[in-house]
C-alpha cells in the first residue's frame, strides 16, 4: 500500500520529523482496517516506509529507504542505538537502549537491566518481529533473557518470554544505589527515566533530615535519601511495590524507614492533620492523564498534590510531571500557584530537570521529552 502526503507533510519530513499526521494523507480513500507497513510518496516519489495503525492518528517512519524490514533492518537499527548509549553517553549495562521513533524503531521501547531485557511493543506489526528482535539484542549485548510486554491498553500483542525464562531478577547499580529489579513489576520492572534527578537528590538530604517520598514505586527516591543519612517515610498505593522498596532500602543498608500503602492525597491530608513536617518531600505520581482532552482535570490534581507537599516541606520539594500532554510552563506555573496557596515562598533550584539522557528527545520530535522534574527551596 502507498500513501501520497501533502507538501507540508513532505517538508517536514525532510526537516527530520519521524511522524505524519493522517489528515495530510492525500489518498485517504486508500486507508485500511488493518496494520500494515506502507510506502510514503510524494509527487510519486518514494519518500519512506511507515507504520499504519487504522486506530491511531499517527503515522510513524520506519526508514528513509527503500529497504526491507527484515533481520538486517532490525539489527543495524539495534546496534546504532545501542553503540550510542554505550560511545556516546557512556551507560553501562542498564539502560533505555530503544526509545521508539527517536531510534527509528517505532512503537518499540526497550529497557536493558544488566542481562535482562524488558520491551514493551505497541504494534502487532512490530510484535511480528519480537523474535528477530530478540536474536539482534543477543548478538550485539549480553542480554540472555527478553520479557515482551504490550506498550498500551486494547493491544493484541501478547507477553511472552525469549531466551533464559529462570532469569526474573537482576540488582542494577544507580550511582551510590543499588536496586532489585523483577520482571514481574509494573510495566518494566523499574523506572530508568529519574535516574539522574534520584541521583541528585543526594545533594540536597542531610544526616537526620525527614524525608518523604510520595508515590514511591519500589523506592527509587526514597533509597537515595536513605543513603544519605534520611529519615524515610515512603508512601505508595501498591504493597507489592513497597515490599520490593524495602528490599532496597534493606539492599542499601538503610534502617530508618517506613513504608505506608495508601493514596496519596489521603495520606498527606493525614499528616496535615498530625502536623508532621518533613525537611525534604518528593512528588513523583504516575501521569494524571493521557489525553490532551483532561489537562484541566490533571493540572487541577497536580496544584492539589503540590499544595498539600508544601504543606509539609520545610526546605526542599521535589516535584515531577510524566504527563505527555502537560508541558514545562504549565506545570510549573501550577506549582506557583500551589505555593501561593499554600503561602509558602519556593525558589527554584538549578534549571528545568528531565528524563535521563538515552530516553533521547530528538528536536524535530519533541513529544519524545514527557518528564518534567523541578527541585524548590522552600523559604522559611
Amino acid at each position: 500500500m502507498s500513501f501520497q502526503i501533502d507538501k507540508r507533510a513532505y517538508q517536514s519530513l525532510k526537516n527530520f520529523s519521524n511522524i505524519i499526521y493522517k489528515k495530510a494523507i492525500v489518498n485517504k480513500d486508500d486507508f485500511s482496517k488493518n496494520e500494515e507497513i506502507v510506502d510514503i510518496s510524494y509527487n510519486g516519489n518514494f519518500v519512506a516506509k511507515a507504520l499504519y495503525d487504522p486506530k491511531f492518528p499517527l503515522i510513524k517512519i520506519l526508514t528513509r529507504k527503500n529497504e526491507e524490514i527484515d533481520k538486517d533492518f532490525f539489527f543495524k537499527r539495534i546496534n546504532n542505538a545501542n553503540n550510542y548509549r554505550t560511545d556516546i553517553l557512556n551507560y553501562k549495562d542498564t539502560y533505555r537502549m530503544i526509545y521508539a521513533e527517536a531510534d527509528y524503531l517505532p512503537s518499540i521501547i526497550l529497557d536493558k537491566y544488566n542481562k535482562i531485557a524488558s520491551i514493551q511493543i505497541s504494534s502487532n506489526i512490530m510484535d511480528n518481529y519480537s523474535d528477530l528482535i530478540f536474536e539482534c539484542i543477543s548478538e550485539i549485548t549480553d542480554v540472555e533473557t527478553m520479557y515482551v510486554q504490550s506498550g498500551k491498553k486494547g493491544s493484541d500483542v501478547k507477553t511472552k518470554i525469549f531466551g533464559d525464562k529462570s532469569q526474573i531478577e537482576t540488582v542494577i547499580s544507580e550511582g551510590n544505589a543499588k536496586f532489585n529489579v523483577n520482571m514481574k513489576g509494573h510495566k518494566t520492572g523499574f523506572f530508568l527515566d529519574q535516574r539522574d534527578n534520584r541521583a541528585d537528590l543526594e545533594n540536597y538530604v542531610k544526616p537526620g533530615d525527614k524525608v518523604l517520598d510520595i508515590c514511591s514505586y519500589t523506592g527509587g527516591f526514597a533509597v537515595h535519601a536513605g543513603i544519605k543519612g534520611g529519615e524515610v517515610t515512603a508512601v505508595d498505593l501498591s504493597d507489592k511495590a513497597l515490599a520490593v522498596a524495602e528490599e532496597n532500602m534493606e539492599l542499601n543498608g538503610v534502617k530508618n524507614y517506613n513504608c505506608i500503602v495508601s493514596n496519596a492525597f489521603d495520606a498527606m491530608k493525614e499528616m496535615i492533620g498530625n502536623n508532621e513536617k518533613f525537611d525534604v518531600v518528593v512528588l513523583d505520581p504516575p501521569a494524571f492523564t493521557d489525553s490532551s482532552k483532561d489537562i484541566k482535570n490533571a493540572l487541577n490534581a497536580y496544584n492539589s498534590m503540590n499544595y498539600l507537599g508544601l504543606k509539609l516541606a520545610k526546605r526542599i520539594l521535589v516535584t515531577c510531571s510524566c504527563s505527555h500532554h502537560i508541558d514545562r510552563e504549565n506545570f510549573k506555573n501550577t506549582i506557583v500557584s500551589s505555593s501561593i496557596r499554600a503561602k509558602k515562598e519556593i525558589r527554584q533550584i538549578g534549571s528545568y530537570r528531565t528524563q535521563a539522557s538515552d530516553h533521547i528527545i530528538t528536536m524535530a520530535n519533541r513529544d519524545l521529552e514527557y518528564l518534567k522534574c523541578l527541585f524548590f527551596n522552600v523559604v522559611n
